[in-house]
């Protein structure tokens, strides 16, 4: 009777004389398996081996060996400091690479590499492929740095190139694309998205958005990916939007204490799902696909439309109404300073983000008024 044993690394080797040998190896312990192959002694060895790996630490010089290195909470400063998101990301990557966690790092070479990307791709596609590779350069260059490993043999390694055929990816949103989404999407989703839109805040900055960064006149919050401090006057489309949704929300929040007799507790963010619960990243994200999905699929936006494409879409309009690519920086937040000199430039930052957003709603306003007229002047002719 055949039967197939997990966590074995079976390993040929070709003599000089033409004579093969196969030796078994146990994956988690790496350690040579000396019972003839398929006999009972042979699972008994193998189930001894995987008791031993559950109690046993990572073996020295594997790659798993290192990546536990690397996220100790003693000796990796660089893992303490990255942000949540960033940890869950690579972790992510470290799963994946489990199986082959006991591989010698002196095995791991530039071919290994590329064979371990192609799988990835395979698996996940090139984003995640691409990722992991980025993930074992940063890996092996912390290794290096503290003699836990000569070299680093993903240096050369190059990522997979996007098709030149796929769309753009995180394009700017058209304006027509913009009153469609903002028309069809429900009041809940509605927020977050505007927040996208008006103020370029990214999905997990406006999910998370407290009701205190905002006065009813601009948003003072820190952005979660960089740390870098955002001062936004709020555009007066957005303040419409949230105040249609601060009404539905305590529309609902009341309803909801008259139904159960209980008093309803409010979250303490900006922007609620139709739950009344704070947004989280990964269900608005669901929800939001689903409408774009919907979208498309009835022919009323095109292809490549993406929540991150709205910082795109913002730059453009800041653009349209006459800002520099300084104000472009300025409002998506993308100069990464300490926080002492954050508020240091606030004195100059405020003002010229108040002349940045009387810009946008001056242009704004004439092209809802261009699209007013242009509307009269259809029905006019009877189009």
């Amino acid at each position: 009777m055949l039967m197939r044993v997990k966590g074995i690394k079976i390993v040929t080797v070709t003599k000089k004389d033409g004579r093969q040998y196969r030796y078994y190896y146990h994956r988690k312990t790496w350690t040579r398996i000396k019972s003839p192959a398929a006999s009972a002694a042979f699972v008994a060895e193998v189930a001894a081996l995987d008791e031993r790996a559950k109690t046993t630490k990572p073996r020295g010089g594997s790659l798993h060996a290192l990546i536990e290195a690397y996220r100790s909470v003693e000796a990796s400063p660089e893992w303490n400091g990255l942000k949540p998101r960033t940890q869950k990301d690579y972790q992510r990557v470290f799963d994946w690479l489990k199986p082959i966690g006991e591989i010698p790092l002196v095995q791991i070479d530039g071919p290994f590499v590329y064979r371990l990307r192609d799988k990835a791709f395979k698996q996940h596609k090139r984003r995640f492929a691409n990722y992991v590779v980025a993930v074992l350069r940063l890996l092996f260059n912390w290794g290096k740095s503290r003699g836990l490993v000569a070299i680093n043999p993903i240096v050369a390694v190059a990522k997979i190139k996007r098709p030149i055929h796929l769309p753009d990816a995180n394009r700017a949103w058209s304006d027509a694309e913009r009153e469609t989404v903002l028309r069809e999407a429900p009041i809940e989703q509605k927020s977050i998205i505007a927040l996208g839109m008006f103020a370029a805040l990214r999905e997990d900055d406006a999910c998370q958005l407290k009701k205190s960064a905002f006065d009813g006149k601009l948003i003072e919050t820190i952005a979660a990916k960089n740390s870098e401090l955002l001062w936004i006057p709020a555009h007066f489309r957005l303040r419409e939007i949230l105040a249609e949704a601060s009404r539905v929300r305590h529309e609902r929040l009341s309803a909801n204490s008259r139904r159960h007799k209980i008093v309803a507790i409010d979250p303490p963010t900006l922007s609620v799902n139709r739950w009344g619960k704070t947004w989280t990243t990964h269900g608005f994200r669901s929800s939001f696909a689903k409408l774009i999905v919907r979208l498309k699929a009835e022919g009323k936006v095109m292809p490549g439309l993406t929540f991150h494409g709205l910082r795109h879409t913002v730059g453009k309009l800041v653009l349209e109404a006459g800002g520099t690519i300084e104000d472009v920086m300025r409002i998506l937040g993308h100069r990464s300073e300490a926080m002492s000199r954050h508020y240091s430039r606030e004195a100059n930052m405020k003002p010229q983000m108040r002349k940045l957003m009387r810009k946008m709603e001056r242009n704004e306003r004439t092209k809802m008024e261009n699209q007013r007229t242009n509307l009269e002047n259809s029905e006019k002719r009877g189009d």
